[in-house]
This record gives C-alpha cells, sequence and structure tokens, in this order.
C-alpha cells in the first residue's frame, strides 16, 4: 500500500513539472523592467499585438453572381446579372412553398441563408417577390404578398437590415406553371449604383 502512495506522489509530481504555464495576455506597450529582474530577454516579455487586418474588399454582385451560380450548379436555382448590374436570384414555386403555405421549404432557406451571408455587410439593397399558387385572383396576389413578407422576413432574421428590403408579388408569374415559375424572385441591386 505504501509502495502504491510512493508512486502516485511521484506520477502526480512529474505530471505537475510537465504542466504548460498560463498564457501571458498581449500587450500594446513594453513595460519597463522591475529592478532586480531579469531584462528583456524573459520569457515574461510582453508580446506585442498583431497589427490589424485590413477590412475585407467590397465584392461586386457579378462576383458573387459566379460565386453563388456555382455553389448551386445542378440545382434549378437562377443567379443572372442584369443589363443594369443588378443580380436576379430565382427559385422555382416548388422548392420555395408548400401549396397554399407560408412556411419557408428547406431549398428555399439554402437560398436565402447564403445570400444573406454574402450580402449582410454590403451596401446591396434587394426587392423580394414570391408568386401564389397557380389560379387568379385577389386571394392569389394576397398570398403572393405573405410569401414574399415571409422571405423577407427570414432575411431580416439572418442579419439583413430591414429597410434594405422591399416586397413585391409575382402573381403573374404563376400562370407559367407549378414548379417551373419563380416561386421567389430577389433582384439585389447595389446601391451605389442606383
Amino acid at each position: 500500500m505504501q509502495k502504491t502512495l510512493v508512486i502516485a506522489a511521484v506520477l502526480i509530481a512529474a505530471l505537475a513539472a510537465c504542466r504548460t504555464p498560463p498564457p501571458v495576455p498581449p500587450t500594446s506597450q513594453a513595460s519597463a523592467p522591475v529592478a532586480g529582474s531579469p531584462g528583456p530577454a524573459s520569457a515574461s516579455a510582453p508580446v506585442p499585438l498583431p497589427a490589424p487586418t485590413p477590412a475585407q474588399p467590397r465584392q461586386t454582385l457579378a462576383s458573387e453572381q459566379r460565386r453563388l451560380a456555382e455553389l448551386f450548379r445542378g440545382t434549378p436555382v437562377a443567379f443572372t446579372m442584369q443589363a443594369d448590374g443588378a443580380l436576379r436570384v430565382t427559385v422555382p414555386l416548388q422548392f420555395c412553398f408548400d401549396r397554399a403555405a407560408l412556411v419557408v421549404k428547406p431549398p428555399l432557406a439554402a437560398v436565402l441563408d447564403r445570400l444573406a451571408k454574402s450580402q449582410r455587410d454590403q451596401t446591396t439593397r434587394l426587392r423580394v417577390a414570391a408568386a401564389p399558387d397557380p389560379g387568379k385572383g385577389t386571394a392569389a396576389d394576397a398570398l403572393a404578398r405573405r410569401r414574399a413578407d415571409t422571405a423577407r422576413d427570414y432575411l431580416v432574421a439572418q442579419g439583413i437590415q430591414a429597410n434594405r428590403l422591399t416586397v413585391a408579388s409575382l402573381a403573374q408569374a404563376a400562370g407559367a406553371g407549378a414548379g417551373t415559375a419563380a416561386g421567389v424572385e430577389i433582384l439585389v441591386v447595389d446601391a451605389a449604383q442606383h
């Protein structure tokens, strides 16, 4: 028993000797050595702060269009540049909402997440438009408007400022047939150009 205690004490002492000292917080000023302490070659010498990183370069909508198009290659989501320099994002209706519903489906959520992430810190403005289910009338237009509001609210929840977003209805697009018509269309406009 005594032999086990001696071995345990030796192991604890060995482990304590191997302990890594706590990190020294970086300082931005060099401190003067205290009298009687070792000079600047000491292990406790202050570590200079790293230089600040430069601000991220502003992405152009054309480069963002290429990046997103590559990311969603093989899907029916379209990222197209317009003649005026705006980026149009089109997601087919069947991937946006269930019939007569306002809940964002996962494919649309994936597009909105990526778009929000890329535009969160930009100076762009976004126009969100949504389509109703196939059909005509004021009820269809009201559903389209509520869907656009839902997509807008999703983008706001992902960090896009609400004052950068407008909503519209794509009620006229629903006549092209379910699944092929744009369910949600987002027009991203560079505020500096317009």
